[in-house]
């Protein structure tokens, strides 16, 4: 596979050599490109792997939300994309969810005449990455030992696997 070649564009109409921005052209570009359809292909794997991780997370987070009425630990969902896993809290109609989990200086409850005290942070949802992070950081290791033991035949057939 050759890789990336420079060549010139020719001068402008002014005959000005200096200013004219160079071409580029790739060589070897189908290689190239499966290469790279393969590596594609994990990423979608790794959507799966990313909301199984979250989901651990997510599990230690549920023992850790603070609870009065029990609305924000329902708003505690997990998901899973190509390049990372979140773990998320409130909604719309829990708003509440960066205030308990952050705190807040001062609210207002003018209704009973004073500006009301602050609120303490309870980072539940970070205290639970904290609780999870040596077994996170363990599948990750293992999972990029899988992917990358693999042989291209291997991952042709894992690949047409997952399609089916």
């Amino acid at each position: 596979m050759t890789w990336l070649k420079s060549r010139k564009e020719p001068a402008n109409e002014k005959g000005n050599m200096a200013r004219t921005p160079k071409m580029y052209s790739l060589q070897g570009d189908k290689e190239f490109r499966k290469m790279i359809s393969v590596l594609d292909s994990k990423f979608e794997d790794l959507k799966e792997f990313h909301q199984d991780l979250a989901e651990i997370v997510m599990a230690r987070a549920l023992t850790r939300v603070p609870h009065r009425s029990g609305k924000l630990k329902e708003t505690i969902r997990a998901s899973g994309t190509k390049t990372a896993g979140r773990v998320r809290a409130g909604f719309k109609r829990v708003p509440y969810a960066g205030p308990v989990h952050f705190g807040w200086a001062t609210r207002p409850n003018l209704s009973q005449g004073h500006r009301g005290g602050p609120i303490m942070p309870n980072p539940f949802l970070y205290e639970a990455l904290d609780d999870r992070r040596d077994e996170v950081i363990q599948a990750y290791f293992d999972k990029v030992d899988e992917l990358s033991q693999m042989t291209f035949n291997e991952r042709r057939a894992y690949d047409n696997r997952r399609r089916r």
